[in-house]
């Protein structure tokens, strides 16, 4: 694992008011998803990076009642922290925004060393995802009286599983 990069990310995720962890395994990071989500209801993506995670929380038929939404991700940025997420079948836009948690895994060789990279590395899939989320640790918003909310829009709180995968 480039660890360096790695730690970038953590870095500049935690500024962002997210964090992240450095796994040494895939297993280990389905773990820790695992532990951080719970028994809470949550809502996890068709995706293959979360092959094999099991969880103890209920799947909820209405995605407004997960407290939790676990995804994979198309790509990340080290320099800012940020995850690339795209809607496909089975991965729709709600589970990364609906629950009051987002919880992700990052193969390392989706990590970019910064935000630039990590943009042309998007525009190279094909088929393009129909839609991207850039998502930069909890949502925030000053829209009202200027004061900072955390959560308005999305989840109060992002927390990444890095691993290995090369």
């Amino acid at each position: 694992m480039n660890q360096e990069l790695a730690e970038l990310f953590r870095d500049r995720l935690a500024e962002a008011g997210g964090s992240a962890e450095l796994t040494a395994s895939h297993d280990e990071a389905l773990s820790l998803v695992r532990e951080w989500a719970g028994d809470r209801p949550v809502l996890v993506d068709d995706h293959p990076d979360l092959t094999g995670l099991e969880v103890a929380g209920d799947r909820p038929l209405d995605p407004w009642d997960a407290e939790v939404g676990v995804t994979g991700v198309l790509g990340a940025a080290a320099d800012t922290g940020t995850l690339a997420l795209g809607p496909a079948p089975g991965r729709p836009r709600g589970t990364a925004v609906l629950p009051g948690t987002h919880l992700a895994v990052v193969p390392l060789s989706r990590l970019h060393a910064d935000y630039a990279a990590l943009i042309v590395a998007l525009g190279r899939l094909d088929p393009l995802p129909s839609g991207l989320q850039l998502v930069t640790g909890p949502s925030r918003s000053g829209d009202i009286e200027s004061a900072m909310i955390q959560g308005m829009h999305g989840p109060r709180a992002v927390r990444v599983a890095v691993y290995p995968d090369v």
